[in-house]
């Protein structure tokens, strides 16, 4: 997968880490939103081994978004594309709630939530109160664009923007960092995307 980064401030697409690294394995990443984006990146990190909650305010959507994840692993493996086990673990590592309070041990929370501006700044404010606060913040809105974002949040400098960006062939995840976002923020946001398949 190549990674972009796109920005107004001079930025390597891929950070210069320093002797022992500025980020640490995921523990878990929270998704914001059971549509059908925020599904894909579930999927894929579930591919890479890293643990998933999704948050998702509709029951009834959680819940099929959630069966919906376990069918596709379940063909996967009847397409000889994982085993059985495999199977098992990634399904066994993905967490449905309803409850955002699931979300306060995540290392990165990804936003893909499909609501109304007023419905998403409601929800913004509550993980601003219950994230960790070297969680970092991913805006996965149309542009990709946090700058609206980061001023809300309580540590400004853990947010920035993802983005789908359709290239000739095949598309590419691409990040936009904001003037706050931290050189940690921009690692972590980096080594996440590269999990993502």
């Amino acid at each position: 997968m190549t990674l972009q980064t796109s920005t107004n401030r001079p930025t390597p697409a891929t950070p210069v880490f320093p002797p022992g690294g500025i980020t640490r394995p995921f523990s878990r990443v929270g998704i914001l939103g059971a549509g059908e984006t925020g599904m894909h990146i579930a999927r894929s990190l579930l591919d890479a081994d890293i643990p998933v909650t999704v948050y998702e305010p509709e029951r009834e959507l959680l819940d099929a978004a959630t069966a919906s994840a376990r069918t596709h692993f379940q063909n996967a493996v009847l397409d000889g594309e994982l085993t059985a086990s495999q199977r098992d673990r990634c399904v066994a590592l993905l967490a449905g709630t309803i409850n955002l309070h699931h979300l306060k041990d995540c290392d990165v929370i990804v936003d893909t939530l499909n609501a109304s501006p007023e419905a998403r700044d409601g929800v913004l404010r509550r993980l601003n109160e219950l994230a960790r606060t070297d969680a970092v913040l991913l805006t996965c809105t149309a542009d990709g664009d946090a700058s609206r974002t980061a001023p809300q949040m309580r540590f400004p400098e853990n947010v920035l923007g993802m983005r789908w960006a359709a290239g000739a062939g095949a598309g590419q995840w691409e990040l936009v960092p904001v003037k706050a976002t931290s050189e940690r923020a921009l690692a972590t946001a980096t080594r996440l995307i590269n999990s993502l398949a």
